[in-house]
């Protein structure tokens, strides 16, 4: 609840020719901006020397400017926010189709697993392997599926939750997220069965994408909504959600490995906790250098677990 107009609205930051009006958050910032547009008013949101966040106006308008943001602070003293979500703070793209068709790519180049091909035979998640100096077969086996309903089934389902990851956590932090999810997925399943077990798939990695997304929207949740029964039913939510899609998409069809689907949902909880603690404590998207950064590791584990799984294997 806002009780009085922020700190900002009385002390403007003088530039040349434009005044920047300080605003509490990222957040405020735009949402000053679009209220300045309402009546007529061009606003940019510009970043502060000291971090924070601010719109900025030409000089002549910035009497008229804080005389309608006070009015419309004013207005909205006492409205609860109580059901208000934080949009998503990154923009829809392409990014996690073309990873995903990239597996159905990378299929035309392995075959399917009948074939038997030197790709299977060095990239397969054998449990034995794994816990014997072999845990880059978490990561490859990733990228293998036994055949083209295999790969299709993967690629869609896989498309959608890690759209919505990327659009929580920006492309390259949330891909990173669903990857660690799938290894440490697999890893955990290679310790559960101990050995004699052998698995392939996206899928490890897609329920934990849907790990992610439920641990990353409980918290913001929490963030956001009001103290008591209110907050702790939306923190919870997410959660159930994320358990009803395992139940439910995890658990069908033949030669599932439902407990290769429950590692890395379980393993996407903990990647999306961390993930959504420090989405929570911004005011503003992650810089690009860094989502790159993120990107190129996850790459990189990608491109160097094949790497050794051909060297060593």
């Amino acid at each position: 609840m806002i009780s009085s107009p922020p700190p900002a609205h009385q002390h403007p930051v003088q530039r040349s020719g434009f005044v920047l009006l300080r605003a509490p958050h990222y957040h405020k910032a735009h949402e000053w901006m679009f209220v300045l547009r309402s009546v007529g008013l061009d606003g940019v949101v510009r970043p502060t020397l000291d971090g924070g966040w601010g719109v900025q106006v030409v000089e002549e308008h910035a009497a008229r400017a804080l005389e309608n943001l006070k009015a419309y602070e004013a207005e909205n003293r006492d409205w609860s926010p109580a059901k208000v979500r934080r949009a998503p703070l990154y923009r829809g793209s392409l990014w996690a189709a073309l990873i995903f068709g990239s597996l159905a790519l990378f299929f035309q180049t392995t075959g399917p697993a009948k074939l038997q091909s030197a790709w299977f035979t060095r990239g397969t998640a054998s449990a034995f392997d794994i816990l014997h100096g072999k845990p880059w077969q978490a990561v490859t086996a990733l990228t293998l599926h036994a055949d083209a309903l295999h790969v299709l089934g993967n690629a869609l389902v896989g498309t959608l939750f890690l759209s919505a990851v990327h659009r929580r956590l920006g492309v390259g932090l949330g891909t990173l997220a669903v990857l660690l999810s799938g290894l440490l997925g697999n890893l955990g399943n290679a310790v559960w069965y101990g050995a004699g077990h052998r698995s392939i798939g996206a899928s490890t990695a897609v329920f934990g994408a849907v790990g992610v997304l439920a641990a990353v929207q409980a918290l913001l949740n929490r963030e956001e909504c009001l103290a008591g029964t209110q907050e702790r039913m939306a923190f919870g939510k997410p959660l159930v959600g994320g358990v009803a899609l395992l139940g439910l998409l995890g658990t069908s069809g033949t030669n599932t490995d439902v407990y290769a689907h429950l590692f890395g949902f379980l393993a996407g909880l903990m990647v999306g906790g961390g993930a959504g603690l420090v989405v929570r404590r911004r005011e503003g998207p992650l810089p690009d250098w860094l989502q790159v950064g993120l990107a190129s590791v996850a790459a990189v584990l990608v491109l160097g677990a094949w790497a050794l799984a051909w060297w060593v294997g």
